[in-house]
């Protein structure tokens, strides 16, 4: 057969199952054919029939294809196509085979040639580009990507910049050549590349039809033409695509194989959500290095000699590169050429931002970090941008959608959508529903992106919607505190009180890094009375929760703003706040002198309800000294204070503090008879947390009334009302005394669940007492506790 018959045959066999189709089909008619080809009725009798020396128009083709199905979907007879497969899709390939074949014989016309296959002769491309030689980690998604290749057709890797998308694809296509015998194809789509625009499909599939055999002139002019040639060339074959770089779902979707047995492989800095929706690809998102892996990588990089000489300065190289496999190579390319620089000097020099910035964008551009997150910058629009760059201005690890609305100065709802942009590009990481982290090094380059004119407005919204936001959620778990009052927020601040009170418990327990950093945050911008507000605002609930380190500096820090602010009633409070913080972590001299102070600021004022509140928390601080009736006079200063200003709640919390030293003084009876005076008052004041406290004291002396069944009632209405407001931290001191009352009363396992519950709820809260509660699960420091009250828990 020579190369002219070999066409013929195929337009032949094309036509013959063309009429089969037709015939399977039941009609229509040659005339109505016509009619809606354009042809007459022996025109469409000739295509039929195979009596035509060259292929009709693809036009004509399809219109003949819809006719047959319509006709059969009205008929309900079969149209004779393949299970599952896209009818247009079907007879397009197989009409761009005959095509083809015919161009081929326009080329070599005049020639004889050998036998010809129906398809080019294939030798299996091989444009995989290099693999690296130190390759750490990924195990999982390598074993992910491996056991797609016999159930998948199509994968999706993204992440952020940097991150190690490529070269994952890269090492692992190397690592399953022998899977793809017939050839692997790569190509970069340039969808994130500044130095010029990102490949149209058309260009790529020109690639890829010449990789496959095509001569260039053989090559259809349209995209669908190379579409449809594409795919029934690498039909029936097993072949690898590696499409790397892509811009999103439509850059892609056309160089996809349409057929099984072909897997193609993405990599994107988007998520391409739409072509896990559409076209059932397997998602595979990337994160930075684990601490051991990236250890790992600069050892294969740097030489492991160097990393054992000095193993203290790793894990802090570590986490100046925060485990990006970008940052980490490009770091350690920095010490490989520089053998007189040691660890420890490198360590240094990273942990400066401008140092570290200058190591990172040094290089080429795809290997300077700052030019390697610039193209994902670029490629946002301009309102996404925006928010990536006040972003940066956040002081927390994560950031909800009213903070960021806050930042932005936008609606919440538009905000909500720029998030899911951002996320999308790989720039933000959701971390929970409605809550957003970014990478350190890309919040690095956001910050230097952050013009002089939009930073104080940002900053100042994002403050005001932290203070008005925190201000009304102490309101509703803390009512009856000192309350500072408030300027209106800046137009643009979001406040969104949070609903109830498991809502507020919710909001300060996710924002608490978030506020503590605040108020340094807000003290370095020359925002004082946002520094000392904050500071005043968040004291109860850091008190609460037992977090003396962080209520201790935001409070020192506050007060130097308030000094600065001419402030002098919030100078008083936080130098009430640093004396109770300083005696709980045990500097009991430095908490006399803030004490003192508060009190000499409050006769100042003239404030009775202050200074009542300061001689009550004195007392707590005395009895810390074992001064127990020194700190008995102290609460009956406080109570006439607080009977002459008439506030009911005052006076039962320092009912109960009286109560509690009564205890340490082994006066039992008074104890008793004073904790239900508090509790009454607690209970017509409304004060659920007092009556908790309350309830715990007396349960307290209960127990050493050696009245075990009534103590463990009282501790149980104490564990109900902390449980219900999520006073962790007292809920679990509460704990610990009813285990030692379950303990005396003879019963050791549900003593030891309550201690066992105790100590797990202080290591939640990284409390420092949680060994303490550890040890306090032997029973010999529990008999030591049973004999002596003094040391039945904390001072009151």
């Amino acid at each position: 057969m020579t190369a002219v018959d070999v066409p013929d045959q195929l337009l032949g066999e094309f036509c013959a199952d063309l009429r089969s189709v037709w015939q399977q089909a039941g009609g229509p008619g040659l005339r109505a054919l016509g009619a809606r080809a354009l042809l007459s009725k022996s025109q469409i009798g000739a295509i039929l029939g195979g009596r035509v020396r060259r292929p009709p128009d693809w036009d004509v083709i399809r219109s003949l294809v819809r006719s047959f199905c319509e006709y059969a979907e009205q008929r309900g007879t079969a149209a004779g196509l393949p299970p599952g497969t896209g009818v247009e899709e079907y007879w397009r390939g197989r009409y761009a085979v005959v095509e083809h074949a015919f161009r081929r014989t326009r080329a070599v016309a005049g020639r004889v040639a050998g036998r010809m296959p129906a398809r080019p002769a294939l030798v299996p491309p091989r444009q995989l580009p290099p693999t690296v030689r130190t390759f750490v980690g990924r195990s999982g998604e390598l074993a992910a990507l491996t056991d797609l290749v016999e159930t998948a057709t199509l994968a999706v890797i993204d992440g952020m910049a940097g991150v190690g998308k490529t070269t994952l694809a890269v090492v692992w296509a190397h690592r399953v050549t022998d899977r793809f015998p017939d050839g692997q194809l790569y190509v970069n789509l340039r969808g994130f590349d500044p130095s010029g625009p990102a490949l149209r499909p058309a260009e790529v599939l020109d690639g890829f039809l010449s990789a496959l055999g095509v001569a260039s002139n053989e090559v259809p002019t349209t995209v669908d033409g190379q579409v449809s040639l594409f795919r029934s060339l690498v039909a029936g074959r097993r072949m690898l695509v590696i499409l790397d770089n892509a811009r999103d779902g439509e850059q892609v979707r056309p160089l996809l194989p349409g057929a099984p047995g072909c897997l193609t492989v993405v990599t994107s800095r988007n998520g391409l959500a739409s072509l896990v929706a559409v076209d059932d690809a397997y998602p595979l998102t990337l994160g930075p290095l684990s601490g051991s892996e990236a250890s790992t990588l600069l050892a294969e990089r740097i030489g492991a000699e160097r990393l054992v000489a000095e193993p203290a300065v790793v894990d802090r190289i570590v986490a100046a590169c925060a485990a990006l496999p970008l940052a980490l190579c490009v770091v350690a390319a920095h010490a490989a050429i520089r053998p007189e620089l040691t660890l420890a000097d490198l360590a240094t020099q990273l942990g400066e931002e401008h140092a570290r910035a200058d190591i990172l964008a040094r290089g080429e551009s795809r290997s300077d970090l700052w030019i390697v997150f610039s193209w994902s910058y670029r490629a946002l629009d301009p309102a996404a941008a925006r928010l990536f760059r006040l972003l940066s201005l956040h002081p927390g690890p994560e950031v909800g959608v009213a903070a960021a609305a806050s930042l932005a100065g936008r609606p919440v709802r538009v905000t909500a959508r720029e998030l899911a942009a951002l996320r999308d590009a790989n720039v933000l990481v959701e971390v929970a529903p409605g809550r957003f982290a970014m990478h350190d090094l890309l919040r690095a380059y956001a910050t230097g992106l952050v013009t002089d004119a939009e930073r104080p407005d940002a900053l100042g919204r994002l403050l005001d919607h932290l203070l008005h936001t925190a201000s009304a959620a102490a309101a509703a778990l803390y009512p009856g505190r000192d309350r500072v009052e408030l300027p209106a927020p800046r137009p643009g601040a979001t406040v969104e009180p949070p609903p109830g009170v498991d809502g507020c418990l919710a909001w300060f327990s996710r924002e608490h890094a978030v506020l503590t950093a605040a108020v340094p945050m807000a003290a370095l911008a020359d925002l004082d009375s946002h520094a000392w507000q904050l500071a005043w605002t968040a004291a109860d609930f850091l008190q609460r929760r037992g977090h003396w380190r962080d209520w201790h500096d935001t409070s020192t820090i506050g007060l130097s703003a308030a000094r600065r602010d001419g402030a002098m009633a919030a100078q008083a409070q936080l130098h009430r706040n640093l004396g109770y913080a300083c005696s709980m972590m045990g500097d009991h001299d430095r908490a006399q002198r803030h004490l003192s102070q508060a009190l000499e600021l409050y006769a100042r004022l003239d404030d009775l309800s202050g200074r009542a509140a300061t001689h009550r928390t004195l007392g707590s601080l005395l009895v810390r000294l074992g001064r127990v009736e020194d700190a008995l006079a102290e609460d009956r200063r406080a109570l006439v204070l607080y009977r002459a200003t008439g506030d009911l709640a005052g006076q039962a919390l320092t009912l109960n503090n009286t109560a509690w030293k009564n205890l340490q003084l082994c006066r039992y009876d008074e104890a008793l008879a004073v904790g239900r005076q508090a509790l009454a008052l607690h209970r017509t004041a409304g004060n659920l947390y007092g009556e908790a406290d309350t309830w715990d004291t007396i349960g307290c002396v209960r127990h050493h009334r050696g009245e075990h069944g009534e103590a463990i009632q009282c501790y149980r209405r104490a564990l109900e009302l902390f449980r219900n407001r999520g006073e962790r931290y007292y809920e679990a001191m509460t704990l610990t005394r009813l285990g030692d009352t379950l303990y005396a009363a003879g019963y050791p396992e549900p003593a030891e669940r309550a201690w066992r519950e105790t100590t797990t709820i202080l290591v939640q809260l990284n409390h420092p007492e949680a060994e303490r509660s550890r040890l306090r699960r032997q029973p010999a420091v529990f008999y030591r506790q049973r004999d002596d009250p003094r040391a039945s828990g904390l001072a009151r």
